[in-house]
């Protein structure tokens, strides 16, 4: 079989080709979703081995129960439940998840003006990532799965086993105090100027 190419992807297509034994459509899944999977099992656990192992063992698991398999149009909402089911049985410490290099991105102005804004940006930044840890472990982890990995309110409540009120409320108040905790900092960061 050919590589699939990403203009003709088809997850579902992919998934049944896998399913049924095709070793470049479990690839094409492997390729496209172990990075996000280990970014996220980074974020609900600390032991970054452990996260290596069970998403490794995840796939593992996965080739060798296709055949039982149901079809999913979502493989990568699958394979993110898949992997906290199999985290959440592991024993870990409550712990709050430090923020990835997402915001640690910035774009590159020019040199005079960057200094000065780069040192706002940068506090901005650093009071952001102080702030998400003031969260709760569920509120980091439900503001992580919708802005990071792009997942709807339904599939989170789904991942994290709760039911879609409570992941919306989880949302909506991690958001909230993000905004009025970061507002003020920059409203006093315009008043410093």
């Amino acid at each position: 079989m050919e590589p699939f190419n990403d203009q003709a992807t088809d997850e579902l297509l992919i998934w049944r080709a896998f399913k049924s034994g095709d070793e470049a459509a479990f690839g094409e899944i492997y390729r496209t979703q172990v990075q996000g999977l280990l970014n996220y099992g980074n974020k609900i656990n600390p032991d970054r081995q452990q996260v290596q192992d069970s998403v490794q063992d995840l796939f593992i698991e996965l080739w060798n129960s296709r055949e039982r398999l149901k079809d999913t149009s979502s493989v990568k909402f699958y394979l993110f439940r898949s992997l906290r089911n199999k985290l959440s049985k592991l024993s870990r410490p409550d712990h709050s998840f430090p923020l990835d290099n997402a915001y640690d991105t910035l774009s590159d102005p020019s040199v005079t003006f960057y200094i000065f804004d780069h040192e706002i940006e940068a506090e901005r930044i650093e009071r952001l990532q102080k702030t998400i840890l003031k969260l709760s472990r569920r509120q980091q982890e439900a503001i992580n799965l919708r802005y990071f990995h792009d997942f709807s309110n339904d599939e989170i409540a789904e991942i994290m086993g709760l039911n879609y009120q409570s992941a919306c409320k989880l949302i909506y108040s991690g958001l909230k105090f993000l905004k009025e905790n970061v507002k003020l900092f920059t409203f006093i960061m315009l008043l410093l100027r």
